[in-house]
């Protein structure tokens, strides 16, 4: 496999899938069209608050069958809102045939690898070429940046932040099928992203980039010619068209409009969405974050009503965790 891959980070709802699937179809690369969770599947720790794991000892068996439950899951899902709908894509023979193909899942790096051609024997019915870079994204990758780092020393990360009070109202309506939610695990999620996002800016230094969602949106072509630059990949027209797997991507937003291209129309719907309970955390948990990337602050307001579709309990957990943090 290429040592030069692209590993895409952020928050959910942030715009890692969009980033992404600017990629896909780009001649140079290889562009995984799910979260592949490497970390997960190996057995690690994993703190993000949404996706959260505690470590387990794994043996070389059971990460081949997470491996083959996680591709068997995403090609039956089909779900407008989830990281991507690759339903029916995936040939799980092909991958199947593949996983087992190959040996020695208990050292990280190989693991990783045995996983990346399984996908994309299964996807291509072929070998992935070794001129052919990898971009893959998951939302807990930012903690294991430093990992993916010592493995690959000639990755580049790519980092999208989007302004936290839009994040946190997306995230919530994102898990809001059952009424409003819990905000304790969107929190730790968010907490988490910003945590590592400064961390690593220190340690990866010139091979992490910072990108702004907002400045994607109103600014594509200024900002994914940074990008292009940033990742060493050539600038090619396909990389201003989401696209998964070569059809055109049409979003996975809470809103339910389909995705016609970049663009920065409802980037201030959050406005007239947002909880007093959700103002009040963003203002309490990340003000450096706020100041840092240039987002203006709201004033705090009461809390005392409930949220739209929030019951008692939700409504006493929800003003516990605003005192406990």
């Amino acid at each position: 496999m290429n040592q030069e891959p692209i590993f895409i980070m952020g928050a959910h709802k942030s715009g890692t899938s969009l980033l992404r699937n600017l990629f896909d179809g780009h001649s140079e690369l290889f562009v995984i069209p799910i979260e592949a969770h490497f970390f997960k599947h190996n057995g690690y720790w994993i703190d993000y608050g949404i996706r959260r794991k505690f470590p387990n000892t794994i043996s070389e068996s059971e990460i081949i069958e997470n491996y083959m439950n996680w591709i068997k899951y995403v090609n039956t899902l089909s779900d407008q809102y989830a990281d991507s709908d690759t339903k029916g894509f995936w040939s799980f023979e092909k991958f199947t045939e593949e996983i087992r193909r190959y040996s020695d899942y208990m050292s990280l790096k190989t693991s990783i690898e045995n996983y990346i051609h399984a996908m994309y024997h299964s996807l291509t019915s072929k070998k992935l070429a070794n001129n052919l870079r990898v971009i893959e994204k998951s939302v807990e990758n930012a903690e294991f940046a430093n990992i993916l780092k010592k493995i690959y020393p000639n990755a580049k990360f790519i980092h999208i932040i989007r302004n936290p009070y839009s994040n946190i109202v997306s995230i919530r309506k994102f898990k809001s099928k059952n009424g409003y939610p819990n905000l304790r695990p969107i929190i730790q999620s968010l907490y988490n992203n910003y945590y590592y996002l400064e961390k690593n800016q220190v340690t990866l230094d010139k091979d992490y980039l910072v990108v702004k969602y907002e400045d994607l949106v109103m600014k594509p072509e200024q900002k994914i010619k940074q990008i292009v630059e940033f990742t060493g990949i050539s600038d090619e027209e396909i990389t201003y068209v989401p696209t998964v797997k070569g059809e055109n991507w049409e979003g996975n937003s809470t809103t339910n409009v389909k995705f016609k291209g970049l663009s920065s129309e409802g980037l201030s719907r959050w406005t007239s969405e947002i909880e007093p309970t959700e103002v009040n955390l963003v203002n309490k948990l990340f003000k450096y974050t706020l100041n840092r990337y240039g987002y203006r602050t709201i004033e705090n307001k009461s809390m005392l009503k409930f949220a739209r579709g929030e019951n008692p309990k939700t409504y006493i957990a929800n003003r516990i965790l605003f005192k406990y943090l």
